[in-house]
């Protein structure tokens, strides 16, 4: 028999987090994650406040080398594992090995402030070792084997028998154990094996090895040259793989991966009587981590599922008392405890519309109990944030995919599973891999239970990455590899966890990350990454990325081109009220505009036309390159224009939506070319800049005539075509280019103005190129956020930058690059559901390009890539938004087709809206009527657009704050018409899905 010594000393490691268990870790590995994405872990990320909240002071057994407890053993516990801290960071602290027919001598050193002892199931002790409290033996100088005090020691001797082969756990069972030692870590395994067992070691290749590889192939070491006698001669001090070919050295390497694969396989399985030596060792530890110095105010503990579970608590002091379930630290909620609330209170905790407590706010008198029923699904707690520590379901001391073992290992090769249950709870767990099995009892199993303290042992093989397609296993042997193929490594991760759901919810499930090397062509492999069947490697220990409620989010959309001769260029764009139809009008010609009611075979012509008004002729009355607003009785004005000889510079037309007629009206005093034109919150409608013009002017709709112009301060003459102005809720305006710097300033009188320099700089250097959006208005402060997007300079292109004009000291911020350079004429449309579409400009591409989506409510996250147009748009292109929530699109350069942009939700079941008023006033407070009223999340009022030159002048939407009612909603319209001016507005109400109803007219006045 011979002698083993193990010295183990047991030591706290302070402010140890299950899911950062070192903070200073190198890559590859990475902690704080959960590559699961569970909740509260948005894009994989542990918060830092959880982070802490799952700290604990950890006790572990430490292995030393020496009796003098000087040298650490620092060898990793599972050499497989990418994710496992250095020695000093881990639990367990170490898992001891031994054979058959050792005498093992256990020295356990208590470092830490608190007694403990040292109990291990499985092998043979008398009394002296059995570490129980108080069963255990006092030595004369007062030591006991039970209870190591403080800065004592004792020694455990041990017996090991063919009887004990296998996986035992060891632990603390002093009489402190009760205060939940195995919950700090304070635990072990031994592994009894038979000689000859040899633990694996990498296999030690020479130095030289390659070259001895490339020698022995006896390739040829270069390109025989043409018309030559003689081979080369070879310096012989020149490198071997220095005189290589790219082609040869990449043969080469591979035929060493096969050899030392081969090495590594079948010659040690074949010639070696070790089979061992290619065996993944993998001690896998089940069980809780949480800090013993937790004291919530009120604790649930384990609530079980489906009703089964119910907790009370009664608030005697008045306050609020946040609370959060310790399973799924993302529910929370609070009670509020106020005097001449109810006595009594219920809260139940449900799987939907989202997991968590409902309602997540209870108000209960002082003296009052709250009873909390657990309807899920799922086991939940009711815990008090006040005093509480997050328990972390783990596998080696630590929680979540990411953080937890990964396991390396090649497919087919031998895993031996050493699996121990350290938690002592009520709760058993169980050891379920995902496509790994192994035979138990004559049957075939990939699920195991174990209780409290249980351990077992079994062998699996790594899975495969890839079920070789037939036309991929052909080429496999190299009598049939095309000479194109080269070898790819793939991998897979697959799932090793506890099924019990609340603790794999909860941290306790780790990776088996299998990989393979595969030949294949290169459009083998590109259908195969095209079909999502193959992952490549990647070793830069990555955790999946998939977007979380991938079949709850919309999608990007679709593009349908209509079968429809627009007639003339879709310049200029304007939503009728109270129709589905479209005013436009493009270049030169006394027919110049347009009706069209999408998605129809045909186009309309009004009658008259401007040209054929009173006095007017093309030139005078054309409206190429005009402004244009809506009046609040739902007309549109449309004035200056094209400034060329004879050309339109100050006359002005009005359209009338229910006759379909033009008329005249007054003219402006000065010329407005490429000018800006919206409505105020009285309703009159100003115009400023145009041609050479640096004022305002402001038209009344009961006279029909323009103010005086005021002129501009000359700090702003930089402004001059089109610049993008935005009545703000304060009754101020806003320039946010396209040229810099931008401007906030009054117009009655004008004044106040200050001054905020963009990024960029100048977005256009002619033709008023890029655009720009108010995002929407919320309340109840109606923040005005402002973006601008893309242009032709060259640091706008791809651009888009933001400003909070809401805060105190405004600034623009750069947003996410596009995914597209922007840099000829760009659209923006804002959609019911909140996101900004931006279509076309996107010059350096095939086709029309992709759109664009930017989440008003996300910004940070910038822009995603949607469906492709198939027709490019540019300069004297336009899209708008239409009262169904699709967008049409026309114009140059494809002036001759339109097309039509129906975002995700079309795809989906929509909200109805079955009755609203037509009009209301400011302030009101309206009835809607809707069959999906409990669904309805947002209500929205969204101003038609006028749209031309990249910019629409007319667009905004306005939020309304609602009440549920039953089956109807009572919404609150927006107080002022600074927030909503006066006129027509598309009525949305957007469910719990983000998908929008139908707009429905309605006139604020």
């Amino acid at each position: 028999m011979a002698d083993r010594d193990f010295y183990l000393r047991i030591e706290a490691m302070e402010d140890y987090s299950p899911v950062e268990p070192d903070p200073f870790a190198i890559p590859p590995i990475q902690y704080k994650r959960d590559g699961m994405h569970y909740m509260g872990h948005p894009m994989g990320v542990i918060p830092d406040a959880e982070r802490d909240a799952r700290a604990l002071r950890a006790v572990t057994f430490r292995e030393y080398q020496d009796a003098d407890y000087l040298i650490p053993r620092t060898s990793k516990l599972v050499h497989a594992d990418i994710n496992e801290p250095v020695w000093n960071h881990r639990v367990p602290g170490c898992v001891l090995y031994a054979y058959v027919g050792d005498n093992v001598r256990i020295h356990v050193h208590n470092a830490d402030n608190r007694p403990h002892s040292f109990h291990i199931h499985g092998i043979e002790y008398g009394i002296d070792s059995d570490g129980a409290w108080p069963m255990g033996t006092q030595a004369a100088d007062g030591r006991r084997s039970d209870e190591i005090c403080p800065g004592k020691s004792w020694t455990y001797i041990y017996q090991v028998r063919e009887n004990m082969i296998g996986a035992w756990p060891f632990h603390d069972h002093s009489s402190h154990a009760s205060h939940g030692s195995s919950k700090l870590g304070l635990f072990g395994g031994i592994i009894i094996r038979k000689r000859p067992f040899r633990w694996p070691i990498p296999l030690p290749l020479p130095e030289r090895f390659p070259d001895m590889v490339y020698k022995g192939l006896k390739l040829p070491l270069c390109a025989p040259a043409k018309k030559q006698a003689k081979p080369a001669r070879r310096d012989p001090r020149t490198p071997l793989r220095a005189r290589l070919t790219r082609r040869q050295e990449l043969l080469l390497q591979n035929q060493y991966e096969d050899l030392r694969e081969w090495l590594m396989r079948d010659l040690r399985l074949r010639f070696w009587p070790r089979p061992d030596w290619n065996t993944l060792h993998v001690p896998f530890f089940l069980h809780q981590m949480v800090s013993d110095q937790a004291k919530p105010a009120f604790d649930s503990g384990d609530m079980e599922e489906n009703g089964a579970g119910t907790f009370d608590h009664t608030f005697d002091d008045a306050g609020s008392y946040e609370y959060f379930c310790a399973y799924h630290p993302a529910m929370t909620g609070t009670v509020n405890v106020v005097s001449g609330a109810p006595a009594t209170a219920t809260v139940n905790i449900l799987d939907a519309p989202a997991m968590g407590f409902y309602p997540d706010s209870i108000d209960v008198a002082p003296g009052g109990t709250v009873t909390w029923n657990n309807l899920s699904m799922q086991h939940h707690t009711v815990t008090s944030r006040d005093g509480a520590a997050l328990v972390t379901h783990c596998i080696n001391g630590r929680g979540f995919v990411g953080n937890t073992p990964t396991i390396i290992a090649r497919a087919g090769q031998k895993i031996r599973w050493y699996v121990f249950n350290l938690d002592f709870g009520h709760e058993w767990h169980n050891f379920h891999p995902h496509n790994i099995r192994w035979e138990l009892a004559g049957e075939n199993h990939d699920v195991r239970s174990v209780g409290p303290a249980e351990s077992f042992t079994v062998d699996t093989v790594a899975p495969p990455a890839l079920i070789l397609p037939e036309e991929v296993a052909a080429i496999q042997d190299a009598d049939d590899r095309p000479p194109d193929a080269e070898k790819v490594r793939l991998m897979g991760d697959f799932l090793v966890h506890c099924h019990v759901h609340h603790h794999m919810m909860n941290g306790m499930i780790a990776v088996v990350r299998s990989y393979k090397d595969v030949w294949l062509t290169e459009s083998m492999k590109e259908t195969l990454l095209a079909e999502g069947r193959i992952q490549l490697f990647d070793d830069s220990n990555p955790i999946p990325m998939a977007e979380m409620g991938y079949c709850d989010k919309l999608s990007p959309g679709t593009w349908e081109e209509l079968e429809v001769d627009p007639e003339v260029t879709f310049m200029h764009a304007c939503l009728l009220p109270d129709t589905n139809k479209v005013l436009y009008w493009g270049y030169t010609r006394a027919d110049q505009s347009r009706l069209y009611d999408p998605p129809g075979p045909t186009v309309a012509e009004p009658s008259p036309q401007p040209a054929a008004l009173p006095g007017m002729d093309s030139d005078l009355s054309d409206l190429w390159s005009a402004a244009h607003a809506f009046i609040p009785d739902g007309r549109v004005l449309g004035h200056g224009g094209f400034a060329g000889p004879g050309g339109n510079y100050v006359n002005a037309f009005v359209f009338d939506p229910a006759t379909e007629q033009w008329s005249q009206t007054g003219s402006t005093a000065e010329p407005r070319f490429y000018a800006t034109t919206l409505t105020l919150a009285d309703g009159r409608i100003a115009t400023i800049y145009g041609s050479a013009s640096k004022s305002l002017e402001i038209w009344d709709s009961a006279s029909g005539t323009w103010s005086a112009p005021v002129d501009f301060p000359a700090a702003m003459d930089h402004h001059q075509y089109y610049p993008w102005t935005y009545l703000l809720p304060d009754g101020r305006l806003f320039i946010a280019g396209p040229h810099d710097p931008t401007h906030r300033f009054t117009i009655e009188p004008i004044g106040g103005l200050e001054t905020y320099a963009t990024i960029a700089g100048n977005r256009s250097t002619g033709g008023e190129k890029g655009t720009s959006v108010l995002l929407p208005l919320r309340p109840p402060d109606y923040a005005p956020r402002v973006v601008v997007i893309g242009g032709n300079t060259a640091p706008a292109r791809k651009t888009a930058e933001l400003i909070d004009l809401s805060e105190a000291m405004p600034a623009w911020q750069s947003l996410p690059d596009l995914n597209l350079e922007r840099a000829e004429q760009v659209n923006s449309v804002l959609l019911p559901d909140g996101h900004v579409l931006v279509v076309g400009g996107a010059n350096a591409v095939a086709g029309g390009g992709a759109v664009e989506l930017l989440d008003a409510d996300d910004v940070a996250s910038g822009f995603t890539l949607g469906p492709v147009m198939t027709h490019h748009r540019g300069y004297h292109s336009a899209a708008i938004l239409l009262a169904d929530g699709s967008v049409l699109v026309g114009g140059d350069p494809n002036s001759d087709v339109f097309e039509r942009y129906l975002p995700g939700y079309f795809e989906r079941p929509r909200p109805t809206i079955a009755s609203a008023p037509a009009s209301a006033a400011h302030g009101a407070t309206i009835t809607v009527d809707s069959p999906e009223a409990a669904d309805i999340v947002t209500v929205h009022l969204l101003a038609p657009g006028a749209v031309t030159h990249g910019f629409n002048m007319s667009q905004r939407i306005v939020e309304c704050a609602f009440t549920l009612d039953g089956a109807a909603l009572q919404v609150e319209l927006p107080p002022n018409g600074n927030i909503a001016p006066p006129g027509a507005y598309l009525l949305f109400i957007i469910d719990d899905q983000r998908v929008p109803s139908e707009g429905q007219w309605i006139t604020i006045n």
